[in-house]
């Protein structure tokens, strides 16, 4: 019996891969013990009971989605009680819109992709918390992409304001360095950032795409940039027909001048980096090559020759 019942405790219970549980809120040992020999992580649910109440362990055990491997008895409450909860690694590439940040924090059960969308379409519950001036309309481009680690059933604002902490932590510092000498507000850098994001595919030529938009708000053109019109669509496929390009959208930046009303993604470091420190470049046009990188023009006729040259099949014979 003295064998028995110390392999209870200090032995694995079963010989299985990992397994997820999630301890609900307020539940008693009792509860726990449930559940816990239901995902067969333990054998004696009586024992698991009598040893939290001797041991007077009962109350410090804490909900939440634990990942467990073939644990003893004491392993598992050992567990409980430190709160040795899953953590989930969910990184954020580069250029993402709202709704695939949404989407990958939802697959990673996060949170609920509707609600981390209705928190960023919702600026001002989280303008108190920070000291950069917050967009009014959407947080979209503020949600910095990082690495991020996150509880399972986190509270759903936290999770925003992780985002909006690490954009303050990198983003801020850069602004503030920079701003004392120009005119562009923090979310007019960042809407130019998220075009410059969408728009390169090398690093490199950041700074150059950057200059182009730069170029063209002074010279009052319009910016005529595709992502633009892909977010309007949402849906940032490949190719745009030349009907879409007439899509009737603020953010539309073949319709209408200036820059559209927010960002378009979230930028990374170096397309803000960019906007801020643009290259000094004369050039007002650029058209892909096909290879990843552009080739760019300062003239119109020049970019015509480009686009025939690289994108016969889209020549496009409006006005700039």
């Amino acid at each position: 019996m003295v064998i028995w019942f110390v392999s209870l405790i200090f032995f694995p219970s079963y010989n299985q891969k990992s397994v997820e549980v999630l301890i609900p809120q307020g539940a008693d040992s009792l509860r726990i013990a449930k559940i816990l020999s239901q995902h067969q992580l333990i054998k004696s649910p009586f024992l698991f009971i009598i040893l939290s109440k001797i041991f007077n362990w009962e109350k410090d055990l804490k909900a939440g989605k634990y990942e467990l491997t073939s644990p003893t008895l004491i392993e598992v409450l050992h567990q409980l009680r430190k709160g040795q909860i899953k953590i989930y690694r969910v990184t954020i590439p580069e250029g993402l819109p709202k709704w695939e940040v949404a989407k990958i924090l939802g697959s990673k059960g996060v949170v609920k992709e509707d609600v981390f969308l209705r928190l960023i379409d919702n600026p001002q519950i989280f303008k108190e918390d920070h000291t950069f001036p917050l967009p009014k309309e959407s947080l979209e481009g503020y949600l910095y992409p990082d690495t991020y680690y996150f509880v399972s059933d986190e509270n759903s604002q936290e999770v925003v304001k992780k985002f909006l902490v690490r954009f303050e932590e990198v983003v801020g510092p850069l602004y503030e360095n920079w701003r004392g000498n120009h005119h562009l507000s923090l979310k007019e850098v960042i809407t130019l950032a998220s075009i410059v994001e969408k728009e390169a595919c090398v690093s490199s030529e950041k700074p150059i795409i950057a200059a182009v938009f730069y170029n063209r708000l002074q010279k009052g053109l319009r910016l005529r940039a595709d992502p633009t019109v892909k977010y309007a669509l949402g849906n940032f496929r490949e190719r745009l027909t030349l009907d879409e390009l007439k899509t009737p959208s603020s953010y539309n930046t073949y319709l209408y001048h200036g820059l559209p009303p927010g960002p378009i993604c979230s930028p990374g470091k170096d397309s803000i980096y960019a906007i801020l420190y643009p290259a000094e470049v004369d050039y007002l046009y650029f058209v892909a090559k096909g290879n990843g990188i552009h080739q760019f023009s300062q003239t119109y006729e020049q970019h015509l020759k480009a686009v025939y040259k690289y994108q016969k099949e889209q020549v496009n014979d409006s006005l700039p």
